[in-house]
């Protein structure tokens, strides 16, 4: 906000005849991460976009002759709001530093940094959506300040907790990684087979038991949880037990790996959500990754350059970069998380 433009004497290097090489070091065009955990939906018209619905039924009741059939109806779904929010970045250079810098050193794709700080945000969002689904609200910043984001999915609590509200009202469920005594493992062997458990034990809205296999582990590159990973994942690719010497087979099928740099870790910035991502891990069923599962993203604007503006009292040369789109959960099934706290 009024960032004063690029001049001369900030960057006095670019009409410095003897320099003969002058390089653009800009953002490196990474993988789209956030889209190996998030439900796409582009081409959004609404401002606000609302999700609810109706639950399906249980199983069928036996009829002893003469009897009546037993009757059942459905139960009404959560709800949740996703309302677009813009993110926009302006670069602007002095006319002197355009005109003998910027387009001397033919470096002009230097306004291209504005998209890649648009993509950078997105991929900065959606990792702290999960490193953030272990509580339902916290505060994040950028350079217009701080603010909140809000987590909690359609039953108003965070993404991963063992206090799922079930539609019908019956026992809560749970997505926290957990061997029945201990929730919130680290990334091991054990870990695995936790999450095969209580994978087998997620239940849809009328509490029947809905078949969730994990296949996809997201993790914070280059951390313990990352490195752990790839161990147990080339053992079990090789026909082996993670952690031991026994000729016996892996318990828990192989799965695909999602190194993102995005999700905070030791050494980065203090967390907002007070967590460190070299130890936390997150899980889901890919083909859980739709409309009515998981986190969505909702998309109305995709990341654009704007034209060209010229301030005519200073003759200052803007370029700006914008993007659209609202994210957020309902229902958390099919996705699974650990703290890596124990």
């Amino acid at each position: 906000m009024g960032q004063a433009p690029l001049t001369l004497s900030q960057a006095a290097d670019a009409v410095d005849v003897s320099i003969q090489n002058y390089w653009l070091k800009g953002t490196d065009d990474q993988p789209e991460f956030f889209k190996k955990f998030t439900n796409v939906t582009t081409g959004v018209t609404d401002y606000h976009m609302k999700e609810s619905g109706l639950s399906g039924l249980g199983s069928s009741s036996r009829t002893v002759e003469s009897a009546a059939i037993v009757a059942e109806v459905p139960v009404q779904l959560n709800s949740q709001t996703y309302t677009q929010v813009f993110y926009d970045k302006l670069m602007s250079f002095s006319l002197i530093m355009w005109k003998f810098g910027i387009k001397k050193r033919d470096v002009q794709r230097v306004v291209n940094e504005l998209k890649s700080a648009g993509k950078t945000r997105r991929e900065e969002l959606l990792a702290e959506k999960l490193d953030a689904g272990f509580v339902t609200s916290y505060t994040t910043s950028d350079d217009a300040g701080n603010y909140v984001v809000t987590t909690s999915g359609g039953d108003s609590v965070a993404q991963y907790s063992a206090s799922h509200t079930r539609e019908d009202g019956g026992t809560a469920w749970s997505n926290l990684v957990s061997d029945g005594t201990t929730a919130n493992l680290s990334l091991d062997y054990a870990a695995l087979k936790a999450l095969d458990r209580v994978a087998g034990l997620q239940v849809g809205a009328k509490g029947k038991t809905l078949d969730v296999n994990p296949n996809r582990i997201v993790v914070k590159k280059g951390t313990a949880a990352a490195h752990k990973a790839k161990e147990i994942l080339g053992a079990i690719t090789s026909g082996k037990i993670p952690e031991e010497f026994s000729n016996d087979g892996s318990a828990v099928n192989s799965f695909e790996i999602v190194e993102t740099p995005y999700l905070l870790a030791t050494g980065d910035a203090t967390s907002p959500t007070n967590l460190s991502s070299a130890t936390n891990f997150h899980a889901l069923d890919t083909s859980f990754i739709n409309d009515q599962y998981g986190i969505q993203y909702f998309e109305s604007q995709p990341i654009q350059l704007d034209e060209q503006h010229v301030v005519y009292k200073t003759k200052e040369i803007q370029y700006t970069s914008t993007v659209a789109f609202a994210y957020g959960h309902n229902d958390a099934r099919g996705t699974f998380g650990s703290t890596g706290a124990n």
